[in-house]
């Protein structure tokens, strides 16, 4: 659905910038090299899949942030395109990756610029950062005294930490670009954050009967999952 309105989205704005290629006669002046500014981005992050969807099935959270960027122009037509974004809200699912989230993507933007505006293609690699990961660090092996029945079992219990974790993603869609003067760029991003998550380990709730000798604790984990996440993004840059 995401994907099928990021599309729709970008069709539509192409469509309305036709009229306006008659201006890229009077675009050719060369651009400066260097673009650096800062913008807001809203990101509709989707979580991978966890222990407790069956009861808690909310499969996205929307995550205001801030952050810079750079951008270098190879020609009109092609340029190199990087950011990095922060994200101060404490991102919270009770079995997910969660915390803070830092962002960074560089890539390649590409596309047509007329003499107050432009619309490009994006195709950023990069990654994803969240502080608040669970990680199973081994097994301890126990002797546990049991009442009922009496007598002394055996129990592995698992040792988790939490800790950060980076993963790969990819930022792919669109940007519009309107130019106030010649150094100053409004810009306007729309695109699919990929996130390829990793394999994921942590604590399984479970209930044990009151008569059981042990209630090992058990472990919930999932393999590496790729989930698609609408981002929106608007800034100012300055070209020197």
């Amino acid at each position: 659905m995401k994907s099928l309105f990021l599309y729709t989205l970008l069709t539509t704005i192409a469509v309305c910038l036709v009229p306006l290629s008659t201006n890229s006669a009077r675009a050719q002046e060369k651009v400066p090299r260097y673009e650096l500014g800062g913008q807001f981005t809203l990101l509709s992050l989707t979580k991978p899949t966890a222990q407790f969807d069956d009861f808690f099935g909310v499969p996205y959270k929307v995550e205001p942030g801030f952050g810079g960027r750079f951008t270098y122009n190879f020609t009109n037509e092609i340029a190199f395109d990087a950011e990095g974004n922060f994200f101060p809200g404490r991102y919270e699912f009770l079995d997910a990756p969660s915390g803070h989230i830092f962002q960074g993507q560089f890539g390649i933007k590409a596309g047509k610029r007329f003499k107050k505006i432009g619309i490009f293609g994006k195709a950023r690699p990069g990654f994803v950062t969240f502080t608040k990961v669970s990680r199973l660090t081994g097994i301890r092996h126990e002797f546990v005294m049991a009442r009922f029945p009496v007598g002394i079992f055996p129990l592995d219990v698992p040792e988790f930490r939490v800790d950060k974790a980076s993963y790969l993603s990819a930022d792919l869609g669109g940007v519009v670009e309107f130019y106030p003067s010649r150094r100053i760029v409004t810009r306007f991003d729309i695109g699919d954050t990929i996130i390829r998550y990793g394999a994921f380990q942590e604590p399984q709730l479970n209930v044990c009967p009151l008569v059981a000798p042990t209630c090992p604790i058990n472990v919930f984990e999932r393999p590496e999952e790729t989930r698609h996440s609408l981002q929106f993004s608007a800034g100012v840059s300055f070209r020197f």
